[in-house]
């Protein structure tokens, strides 16, 4: 039988762990779990021991413990995101690196569209309003908007951002994206959208959301002088990573008018912090780093790691491979 190490966050909860633990065992792989919070040399044992690893998410580990996965013939991250992961270490030892495959690419499109009506539709606002009985005032709609025939700009168009695309003509939205390499599957899940440099994206979306992962070439890439390209009262969606955005200026514009609103998914502290004056402005919907998951993406995330440890177990040439 092959040897998994399963490493968690302590913050996953048990039933989620228990997801994983039964089927690697319906598998019939040996299991070991370890949290990223053991001591290095526990991790690293355990890593020696292991045939393939499953890290639920993907998490920085120093190169001195991976260097002990000698036997390891996959690292397999539970998240579509790896930013957070050492991959470079993984790469020096000849250790392949893959994600969930876009597994959860359903659900984070859907909590985009969520996060957007929420934004446009004021709801917090008027949760607040409905259950404090303060309905005087509310402006009757005339500071509310609709998604029908605004301009959706797309940030990334694969496998979250042509869902959300594909959701948002649906819902009569005209559709542009920027994407320097998009897959042939993606445009077709949205014929009608139209694919344009960045810069110009900026100046003509309505609403503005991002679906790019983090690295050396899209941090920052929503800067300081980007922002300023935004039509006025547009709404800017964030459920990739913060480091994305110019956080500063992107609260400037909000306080200044300049800005519609604001959703977001993820934060540049993680958790957040009480307190916090971007997450506290009235305009500004959010959640806790929480678009990818769902009781029904989990079993698809399950679903797509486990069958590509099965690939590497068997020998046979692992998918969604980033290093």
């Amino acid at each position: 039988m092959s040897r998994l190490l399963i490493v968690h966050e302590k913050r996953i909860p048990i039933s989620l762990r228990k997801l994983a633990v039964q089927e690697a065992k319906k598998r019939r792989f040996l299991v070991k779990v370890s949290f990223y919070k053991d001591s290095l040399s526990s991790i690293a044992k355990k890593l020696n021991w292991a045939d393939v690893a499953l890290f639920a998410p993907g998490r920085y580990l120093d190169e001195n413990i991976l260097k002990h996965a000698s036997r390891c013939k996959l690292f397999q991250l539970w998240s579509s995101g790896f930013d957070k992961f050492n991959v470079m270490a993984a790469q020096k030892f000849g250790i392949p690196v893959s994600t969930n495959g876009g597994a959860n690419a359903d659900a984070v499109a859907e909590h985009t569209i969520l996060l957007m009506l929420a934004v446009l539709k004021k709801i917090i606002l008027n949760h607040k309003r409905t259950v404090n009985g303060k309905w005087k005032n509310n402006g009757h709609g005339m500071d509310l908007f609709s998604a029908k025939d605004k301009t959706l700009g797309l940030v990334g168009f694969g496998e979250i951002g042509s869902r959300v695309g594909k959701i948002a003509a649906a819902m009569g939205m005209k559709v542009i994206y920027t994407d320097p390499n998009p897959r042939q599957e993606n445009l077709n899940r949205v014929p009608s959208a139209k694919g344009v440099k960045l810069d110009q994206l900026l100046r003509k979306a309505d609403i503005i959301s991002l679906h790019v992962h983090l690295n050396l070439y899209t941090k920052g890439m929503i800067s300081k002088s980007r922002l300023s390209l935004l039509k006025k009262q547009s709404i800017l969606i964030n459920v990739s990573r913060a480091e994305l955005v110019d956080t500063k200026k992107l609260f400037k514009m909000l306080n200044s008018g300049d800005l519609f609103g604001v959703g977001l998914d993820v934060f540049n502290e993680e958790p957040t912090k009480p307190g916090d004056p971007l997450l506290n402005h009235p305009n500004v919907v959010c959640s806790p780093h929480m678009a990818a998951v769902t009781f029904d993406s989990h079993k698809n995330v399950i679903k797509n790691c486990f069958d590509n440890l099965e690939r590497a177990r068997q020998g046979n040439k692992v998918l969604w491979k980033v290093a």
